[in-house]
């Protein structure tokens, strides 16, 4: 496993292991309630798309979320990290289909004018592109 591919390795643990519950119905939504030991919707706070988390909970999945994000942003500084990363987004978002980089620039959080304002990270996703496209030929 790669350096990217281990840290979203370890991210998606962190995360799937938080206490969340997500429902799209009624039935669904008490089931989650059951699970989650609530008995009051008022203990609850929506993190949208169907999702939810308790109150209470709240602080720690700030916590969780702005840990993740800042080890990604250090992460980014290693330009092999940074160069695996784009290897396994170009191929996980098909760009031998769509030759559209949005999607896997938006997993850095990045745009295509970021990435051309850089000469670092342009250089490493030429790179990354190169060679992905190379085993498409």
């Amino acid at each position: 496993m790669n350096k990217y591919e281990e840290l979203q390795s370890k991210h998606r643990e962190l995360i799937n292991s938080f206490p969340f519950g997500f429902a799209f119905s009624n039935k669904q939504f008490e089931e989650a309630k059951v699970k989650m030991n609530v008995t009051n919707n008022n203990e609850l706070l929506s993190i949208s798309n169907g999702g939810f988390i308790r109150k209470t909970d709240s602080d720690k999945y700030e916590q969780l979320l702005y840990m993740v994000d800042r080890e990604s942003k250090e992460a980014m500084k290693d330009d092999e990290y940074l160069y695996q990363g784009f290897l396994y987004e170009l191929g996980n978002h098909e760009f031998c289909i769509t030759y559209d980089p949005t999607d896997t620039l938006n997993c850095f959080s990045l745009t295509l004018e970021d990435v051309e304002a850089d000469p670092r990270i342009l250089d490493i996703f030429i790179r990354a592109r190169k060679e992905y496209l190379e085993y498409y030929k």
